[in-house]
This record gives C-alpha cells, structure tokens and sequence, in this order.
C-alpha cells in the first residue's frame, strides 16, 4: 500500500498541457505526477492498456488506476498475473452516458428523426401516427444494469414520471438503496413483458454477452423501445435487427456497436454491424458518443475523478472504484 501523504503517480502516453495543469491543481501536496519514463519508486499507474515492461519497471507499484469506466479484456488478463497490483477505474463519464441515454429514449420513442426526416421534404404523416410513438412520462422503464450510469438513468426517468425498475447481480449492492425495486438477473424474464423502455447499461463479461436474444427480444411488446448505451455485444445483433425490421418491438436508440473503426482511415468507412440497422426508420444510431469522449467537460471532469481516487490514496490508503479481475467490472 502507497504510504499516506506521499505517493507517486505516473501517467502513460500524452494527455494535454490542460488536463495536466487542471490534474496538478486539484492534488494534494504529497501527491506527485510524473510523465515520459516511470521510475521504480512509483506507486501509481495511471493507464488503461499497460504493457508488461511497464509494470515490471515499476517494482514498488500498488495500484493501476484506469483513466475512464470499464476494464479492457486485455487488461484484466494481464492484471491477473499481478495480484499485488489493486486495480481501479473512474465513472466519470456517468453523466454523460446517462443524458444520452435518456436522449436516446426520447428520440426513438417518439420517432423524432424519422418525423424531422419526413417535415424536411414536407411530409407531415408523422403528426398523424402518434399511436405509435412511446413517451417516458407514465411509462415503464427497465434498467438492465444498475451501475453509476444506471443509476443516473434511474434518477432522470423517475424524475420525468417513468414507473422505473433495475436489474443488477446483487440487489442488495450500494447504489440508490430504496429509491426503486431492484431485481436479480433471473427476473429478467418475468419483467420484459410489461417493460416499455429497456435501458441496457451492463459491463461486457462472459456472463454478459449476448444477454438480450432471441427469446427475450420476443418478450417484449410491439411498442417497446431498446436503448443499449453498455456494450453492443450484450444484445445480439441478428436477433435485434430482427425485431426491429419486422415490427416485433417498436423502436432502437443504439449508442455503442459491434464493428469499430480500427485506424483513422476506417473513420469515414466502417459500418457499426453486420446487419444494415441504417436502413430501418425506427432506430436511431449514435457513434458510441454516450461518454463525451474528448470534450472539454468531459476531460474536466475525468481529472477531477482521478484527482478524487488519487487523493484518498494519500490520505487515508483506500482508493475508491475497485475493479473485480474475476467479474470483470
């Protein structure tokens, strides 16, 4: 454990004179950041992907702290070699996905691009065919996954009258205890037909992937509505194309994907799935924006996320947002 009041922070790769700056200003005297090579005496790793020279120069290292929410696969493989390195990662984007999110239920329930796409070539038909549009207010909401971004999702939606439930591994976990039931997995089932908005916000683990298929797109109504702002892989693709190009369920509002640009190139030219989901009216597609990423709010914010974790350290040895290696999340 990093001793309190003095601790040693590298941070690997570039990151902005700003953030820096802001990062520096917001630690504790005792706290000391360094950058370019990491020295044997550091304490903290901050990085999301490290490579294993990294982590055997640094003999004396504690802790991985990883700069944004989640935990890369290929992280959590090589982290399991390091049992004596606690890993830790930051919500600080929780916001951001949650607003999305919500922004996401809105314009998908209410068929808000199909009917700008419509008004811009003077077609009014949509104003005509609310009968098939699905509002937040009085509605059911179900989160499936009921983290920091759940959470805030949970919060919004019953703030805007929803009838609002979740579904997490443990029920009895922290979070919001008592502002709105909380089931296990295994309701998921007795849940989906009377649900109206479906929130997917879970981690992406093994027993995660893939969580919403077939048989449980089928549960759902003709009007219901699927938001995924987790993983595109927790809900398979073939299966929800599906539905939504045979009228099955009502609508998408997809935020994260199943095929991701792999360089700059590829920005331009890559499709997000096998299945052409462009093509269907009712689904609204985002480039996995949910986190803000690279916004000057956003970038604020994770500094002062990290400023948070790496404070604690130094004062009271306890980081907080402890990754479980063998969850995965």
């Amino acid at each position: 454990m990093a001793g309190r009041g003095s601790l040693e922070v590298f941070l690997e790769g570039e990151w902005p004179e700003q953030s820096l700056d802001l990062l520096s200003s917001l630690l504790d005297e005792g706290v000391t950041l360094t950058t370019g090579s990491i020295s044997g005496n550091c304490s903290v790793l901050v990085c999301g992907r490290p490579g294993r020279e990294l982590l055997e120069a640094a003999p004396g290292l504690s802790h991985l702290l990883i700069p944004w929410a989640g935990l890369p696969e290929s992280t959590r493989e090589l982290m399991m070699e390091y049992p004596g390195i606690a890993v830790h990662n930051i919500h600080h984007n929780a916001a951001f996905a949650a607003e999305l999110a919500v922004g996401l239920m809105i314009a998908a329930g209410r068929l808000i691009l199909s009917s700008d796409r419509a008004l811009r070539m003077g077609d009014w038909s949509y104003r005509y065919r609310q009968q098939h549009t699905m509002s937040v207010n009085g509605s059911r909401v179900l989160l499936l996954g009921y983290g920091h971004v759940g959470r805030a999702v949970g919060r919004i939606a019953k703030a805007m009258g929803a009838c609002t439930k979740a579904i997490r591994r443990d029920p009895s976990g922290e979070g919001d205890q008592g502002t709105l039931p909380v089931h296990p997995p295994e309701a998921l089932h007795e849940l989906l037909p009377d649900t109206d908005f479906l929130v997917v916000a879970l981690p992406l683990t093994q027993r995660t992937r893939g969580v919403i298929g077939e048989e449980e797109l089928a549960m759902m109504h003709s009007r219901s509505v699927l938001v995924n702002v987790g993983r595109g892989q927790l809900v398979q693709q073939g299966p929800l194309y599906r539905s939504l190009a045979e009228g099955r369920i009502g609508a998408a509002g997809l935020d994260v994907w199943y095929r991701y640009p792999s360089s700059q190139q590829e920005r331009n030219s890559t499709p997000p799935a096998d299945f052409d989901f462009q093509l269907l009216e009712n689904v609204v597609m985002t480039p996995h924006i949910g986190g803000g990423f690279g916004s000057p709010s956003l970038e604020r914010s994770r500094c002062r996320h990290l400023a948070a974790s790496l404070n604690s350290l130094a004062r009271h040895g306890y980081m907080p947002d402890r990754v479980d290696l063998d969850k995965g999340y």
